[in-house]
């Protein structure tokens, strides 16, 4: 549990501290775009070998680390699957809406006026095709960190948590290391985080790895 809760603490405090650094960069326009897709894929999948290695490494299985005794909602399997793909369709889609259509991300852009995240948006083909990326990388390793190794270590802790408490914890850090893109975005982020940990509240099932991030 030690390592968890570093492992942890680093991730909720170490990204809000690079993105502080990176916001001040973008503002004195010394912000090198593909540098930073890079870092943002490189940085995930590092944090996400690194827990998996722990989590191998003291005979935990890939299902343990979804699994809960303290089911919420107890749902047909086969219900939440296609619920599941569902979802992960229609992101899928507004992913690829956003990346190609200039029509769309304009629209978006006029949306973003006032926290903005356009310094993320791909600006040409190339980028469009790394910005996908960044949101498949974003969708699996957050699922593996915010609904995987949060649930296990809220769920183990000394004390005890109803399922709905750790849920709220989980989504509201879960906004958190999106502090980049404002008071808002954090908002937004930790109310669709919160859908997606209920999504899968289900004692030893999971959904929530169909997903492509909202976070971008």
């Amino acid at each position: 549990m030690l390592f968890l809760t570093l492992f942890l603490l680093i991730i909720v405090v170490g990204y809000p501290v690079w993105d502080y650094f990176y916001l001040k960069k973008i503002k004195s326009n010394k912000l090198n775009k593909w540098r930073m897709y890079g870092e943002i894929v490189a940085t995930q999948w590092i944090m996400v070998i690194v827990f998996a290695v722990y989590w191998f490494s003291t005979n935990h299985t890939f299902n343990d680390l979804f699994s809960t005794q303290k089911p919420l909602f107890s749902f047909d399997k086969d219900f939440l699957l296609s619920v599941g793909i569902s979802m992960g369709i229609s992101i899928i889609m507004i992913v690829l809406m956003i990346s190609f259509s200039k029509n769309v991300r304009e629209k978006l852009s006029e949306r973003l006026s006032d926290e903005s995240i356009q310094f993320l948006l791909p600006a040409n083909f190339k980028e469009r095709l790394f910005f996908l990326l960044i949101a498949a990388t974003a969708g699996f390793c957050e699922e593996i960190i915010f609904r995987g190794a949060m649930l296990h270590y809220f769920n183990h802790l000394p004390f005890h948590l109803s399922i709905v408490v750790i849920g709220i914890i989980s989504s509201l850090l879960f906004g958190i290391v999106h502090l980049y893109q404002g008071w808002k975005g954090v908002l937004l982020t930790s109310y669709l985080g919160g859908i997606m940990f209920f999504s899968f509240c289900r004692d030893r099932f999971v959904v929530g790895l169909c997903y492509i991030s909202f976070s971008y």
